[in-house]
């Protein structure tokens, strides 16, 4: 396991898991006979929320850096947000969840990392609850003030004496269970300042999340604006996978771009030589036989054209492409990203020429 539990693959691939289950849980509903426009629409939050949570657990575990750390939130806010996403998983084991918010003002840094922490005890908790029971989240502060308190409560058979001692070493005796997510829990809170216990009770299991609060309230900074048109640009893409090619060809079209498409070194041959582009979006995949020639190839043959790379790749471009002047945006991304790619190499083309 890296000593970095945002590093831990496995720990990542749990998180990520979590963050499928709601994922595929709410789309269940949305897809529901019976859904409303109004409950579509909140699913379709839900679902969007985690996966940007996925996308962030993936970035950060192949070493990528994420402004997460820079964010803040208030942590009654994502105690309720993470009942109301894991409504569909109580909802499916005949479990209530219920959130008793004592602590409204606090504000917590690393947000995304306090969500993973609290979703595995909240899913532990539905897993081990007897039906019609209740799971309770409680918030609230520590005995000095400076900690922000989340309790996780179930009705179920609890932990046995015996098992207390090795809840938090990565081994389960639950059935389909990977004795992960304890695990993992309790590092991220510790690497983040806080930590996970365990809390004995005469009944049920009762976990308890202190991480650090924020002594004033601070504004979270909006991030900025990248909006940018792209009508009218021409914008060459090569990319071998299916998805994202469907993907990066519908928003950018639907931006006013016009794409050509190109998946095979081949292809991308052809495309340049049809005629020139003002930008190229490249994935590293269907060139890495040849990396230095096809760029040079694309280069040519657009004299000018702003390159934006888009790979998975999370140290470095390769030697032959690396330069100041190199832009690429990691997988996985969001359209905003590749957007805001294409506006800021627009912009940094139109300075050069000043």
């Amino acid at each position: 396991m890296s000593s970095d539990p945002r590093r831990d693959l496995a720990g990542a691939l749990h998180d990520v898991s979590n963050a499928l289950t709601v994922i595929l849980g709410w789309v269940a509903e949305a897809r529901d006979t019976h859904a409303t426009p109004e409950s579509v629409a909140a699913a379709l939050r839900i679902v969007e929320q985690s996966a940007r949570s996925a996308r962030d657990i993936a970035r950060r575990a192949i070493g990528v850096p994420s402004s997460i750390a820079t964010q803040t939130e208030s942590a009654d806010r994502i105690a309720q947000e993470l009942v109301d996403a894991l409504a569909v998983e109580a909802q499916h084991a005949h479990v209530t969840l219920a959130v008793e918010n004592d602590d409204t003002s606090s504000l917590v840094m690393q947000p995304d990392d306090l969500r993973h922490v609290v979703t595995n005890l909240i899913l532990n908790a539905i897993a081990h609850s007897p039906a019609h029971g209740e799971v309770r989240v409680t918030v609230g502060r520590g005995m000095e003030g400076d900690a922000l308190i989340i309790d996780v409560e179930d009705q179920g058979p609890g932990v046995p004496e015996a098992r207390r001692t090795t809840l938090f070493d990565g081994v389960t005796t639950r059935t389909g269970g990977a004795g992960v997510g304890l695990r993992h829990a309790r590092a991220l809170a510790r690497v983040s300042g806080g930590d996970v216990e365990y809390v004995p009770t005469p009944t049920g299991a009762f976990f308890r999340v202190s991480w650090p609060r924020l002594r004033s309230v601070e504004s979270v900074r909006a991030p900025p604006s990248h909006a940018s048109s792209l009508v009218g640009k021409r914008v060459l893409v090569l990319e071998d996978d299916p998805a994202v090619t469907m993907l990066l060809e519908t928003a950018l079209g639907a931006r006013g771009a016009k794409v050509t498409l190109a998946r095979t070194h081949a292809e991308l041959t052809k495309a340049v030589a049809a005629g020139t582009h003002d930008a190229a979006l490249i994935d590293l995949s269907p060139i890495a036989h040849d990396i230095e020639g096809s760029m040079k190839m694309v280069l040519g043959g657009s004299p000018g054209i702003d390159v934006v790379f888009i790979t998975g790749s999370a140290d470095k471009l390769p030697e032959p492409i690396a330069s100041e002047d190199a832009r690429w945006v990691r997988k996985p991304f969001e359209v905003s990203e590749i957007v805001a790619a294409l506006g800021e190499a627009g912009r940094e083309a139109g300075r050069k020429k000043t």
